[in-house]
């Protein structure tokens, strides 16, 4: 993690993650790395990120994500609209989804959990 800036709206944050993936249904199981910047400040703030999802069968799935959080609680909420573009045969299909992202940091952004959901 890194500030890359501080002013009226809050601090500017970019986030390295690095999670495993529980697919369900047609979603696979994986490894999810990527980065995040987001503003972190007393309003609603936006983040944007990039990264990959590796499947458990070798397959690689480039995503892009764009969101709004909030502190609540002492913690981060936020709710994000992920797309993807791989060029895997297999998961062709997640190239014409959008999926949302619901998603809890704690105060210290050091542990994150989410749910995302095809949105149909």
């Amino acid at each position: 993690m890194s500030v890359r800036s501080i002013g009226p709206e809050g601090m500017v944050i970019e986030l390295n993650i690095a999670s495993e993936i529980k697919g369900f249904g047609r979603i696979p199981n994986g490894r999810n790395i990527g980065t995040l910047t987001l503003i972190q400040g007393p309003k609603l703030s936006p983040s944007t990120g990039q990264g990959m999802v590796v499947t458990e069968d070798g397959e690689t799935l480039p995503w892009h994500v764009s969101g709004v959080g909030k502190m609540v609680g002492g913690k981060r909420k936020a709710i994000s609209l992920v797309t993807f573009s791989t060029s895997s045969q297999k998961y062709a299909w997640v190239n014409d989804g959008i999926f949302v992202l619901d998603a809890e940091f704690s105060a210290d952004l050091s542990q994150f959990s989410d749910t995302s959901y095809e949105w149909k």
